[in-house]
């Protein structure tokens, strides 16, 4: 018998609440992507600077694709912390990223280089560490246990 028992009776087994398995595995699908298009963007204004005047284009529709993902990972992480009960500061992380990546757009068109280029590698950077902090097994424990 594996219940506990006391002058009572049986003592019910309490289920511990699962962690964010479903919500942790999306944010980490969702991170990979974002990483994937962040880091993507240097490489494009390389190409640019090398003297492919296209590969401007295609840097401005990878902005739009990184902006797009990082509203997707935004709303992922507020699912992996209200509903998946995860750590609270990915979802700050991914709204910084978000604001920071707005902000980031911005200074292009405005060409701002001096501030656009610092500001992109710390957004990669970020994100790149968040993505790697979600493959650790601390992520996937729900909130209040360590």
């Amino acid at each position: 018998m594996s219940a506990a028992t006391t002058a009572a009776g049986p003592v019910p087994e309490v289920a511990a609440r699962p962690g964010p398995r479903r919500t942790w595995w999306t944010l980490r699908v969702l991170a990979v992507l974002h990483s994937l298009s962040a880091v993507a963007q240097p490489m494009l204004a390389g190409i640019y600077l090398d003297g492919d005047v296209d590969a401007l284009a295609l840097h401005e529709l990878n902005a739009n694709v990184v902006s797009g993902l990082g509203v997707c990972q935004l709303v992922a992480a507020i699912v992996y912390v209200w509903a998946g009960r995860g750590r609270a500061w990915p979802l700050y992380a991914s709204l910084g990223m978000v604001l920071a990546e707005q902000v980031q757009a911005g200074l292009g068109y405005e060409r701002v280089v001096a501030v656009h280029v610092p500001l992109g590698v710390s957004v990669i950077a970020l994100q790149i560490l968040l993505t790697v902090w979600l493959f650790r097994a601390s992520a996937g424990r729900a909130r209040g246990t360590s």
